[in-house]
């Protein structure tokens, strides 16, 4: 203990390194590996190192996969912007309008939402199928004549599944950060004469604008990367770039191919994780560029302004 105590690199090395040991072996060497096999190619069914970039010009050559990309990219943006819409009113009414046994809502919230997702699915064919409980009630109070199998199977399918299951990581991080937005705030705005919604948009939104941002990135992450509701809900038309990664590895037998889109997949998802820093950086520099005094130090803007003689 005492060699430890002197030493700071082995105190360093103590908590960090299983860490890192851990992001090395999991996350940096799969990537590695994944752009290696990426710049790879396939001859008679062998990977071959050859350092070319044909599988790019692929993917950027074909409608398939640029279709492909902008459809989960597209979809992506849906669930997290209904996600977080969602999102936001719940965490709003646990934290200021529930007076007691907040954490007993909020852990009925997340346990209701963290059902398995293969159960989640079986669940939301049962509810859109032909039989299902929406459309027997819409027949029964006279909307549709017969039970439509319409609402299954189709790209409005997909995006329901995925907000269930973006939920619940989306939720989370803004029920956290509104717990810690000051709720005399709130009651000195109301003193001053703002209305509920001058003080939720003036006080509490941009508070709570870092855990917003964070539940968004979750919730498109999420819908990015995921394959099986495009498959067991969706229709032909709704595959996303996932869907064509994994068909590329298990029956394309082009690995070099589903490597690539998992390397512009991982690019997509590093831009999505540094938009929330890249947002408050902007909107830090435009305030900075509206309040010229901001961009003083703090010696000049303490120092008494002399007019000259």
């Amino acid at each position: 203990m005492t060699l430890v105590r002197r030493h700071r690199w082995l105190q360093a090395l103590i908590l960090m390194g299983p860490a890192a040991a851990w992001g090395a072996v999991f996350i940096i060497f799969p990537v590695f590996e994944a752009v290696k096999m990426s710049l790879s190619e396939m001859k008679y069914y062998r990977l071959v190192a050859s350092w070319t970039t044909e599988s790019y010009h692929q993917i950027f050559s074909s409608s398939l996969y640029t279709e492909a990309l902008v459809r989960s990219i597209t979809r992506g943006l849906i669930v997290a912007v209904i996600a977080v819409a969602l999102s936001v009113p719940l965490a709003h009414f646990i934290s200021f309008r529930v007076k007691r046994h907040q954490f007993v809502w909020f852990g009925a919230v997340v346990v209701a939402l963290w059902l398995g997702y293969l159960l989640c699915l079986v669940g939301w064919r049962l509810i859109l199928g032909k039989t299902g409980v929406i459309s027997g009630l819409l027949t029964e109070i006279g909307i549709l004549r017969h039970p439509t199998g319409s609402l299954l199977f189709n790209e409005a399918a997909v995006i329901v599944v995925q907000v269930h299951l973006a939920m619940s990581f989306s939720f989370i991080p803004i029920f956290v950060v509104m717990q810690r937005v000051p709720h005399r705030l709130m009651h000195a705005a109301a003193d001053l004469g703002a209305n509920r919604w001058r003080q939720i948009l003036d006080i509490e939104l941009p508070l709570a604008g870092i855990g917003i941002g964070i539940g968004a990135v979750f919730a498109f992450v999420l819908s990015f990367g995921d394959y099986i509701a495009p498959t067991l809900v969706g229709d032909p038309g709704s595959a996303g770039i996932a869907n064509l990664a994994a068909s590329e590895f298990e029956h394309g037998l082009d690995w070099p191919l589903g490597a690539a889109i998992g390397v512009l997949m991982i690019i997509v998802v590093l831009l999505a994780l540094a938009m929330p820093a890249i947002v408050i950086g902007v909107i830090r520099l435009v305030s900075r560029l509206r309040n010229p005094r901001t961009r003083r130090s703090p010696a000049q803007q303490l120092a008494p302004e002399t007019s000259p003689a």
